[in-house]
């Protein structure tokens, strides 16, 4: 699953609704294991990833279905980092609704099978929908990894 902001090891609003997303997919049945992927910014003293682990794992996911990739800073190094632990199967990626187009677009281009699993994203969707439109216009276009 892909990351989003944490506060010193509290996903933020948006990265806990993710996680829900993922804790509910896990519950179902509908995976075995779950990466988070994410970094930190200077002065944090956790990473999305593990603030993500930790969350999962205060909600029941054992810790050997969990793994935490701890240094990406956008969704191609999310799906890059990942990779190592992505091996065999399909890869459920779990999002906001409106990165999901992006985030299944970045996977498909490191040859994954891959599904998306999306929330719905909140806060200024307007300048979320052009942001990622830019984003993937340039990824289509070969000018982002």
């Amino acid at each position: 699953m892909l990351g989003a902001a944490q506060y010193d090891g509290r996903p933020s609003p948006a990265f806990e609704r993710r996680l829900a997303s993922a804790l509910e997919a896990y519950r179902a049945g509908c995976v075995d294991r779950i990466v988070v992927s994410g970094g930190s910014r200077p002065g944090d003293r956790t990473s999305e990833g593990e603030a993500g682990v930790a969350w999962l794992a205060t909600h029941g996911v054992p810790l050997d279905a969990l793994t935490a990739e701890a240094h990406a800073t956008n969704t191609a190094e999310n799906v890059r980092l990942s990779l190592p632990a992505l091996a065999g199967g399909t890869v459920l990626l779990v999002t906001d609704d409106l990165h999901g187009w992006r985030a299944l677009l970045t996977a498909r281009r490191h040859e994954l099978r891959a599904q998306v699993r999306t929330v719905p994203a909140g806060g200024d969707r307007g300048g979320y929908l052009l942001r990622e439109w830019a984003a993937v216009t340039a990824t289509r276009l070969g000018l982002a990894p």
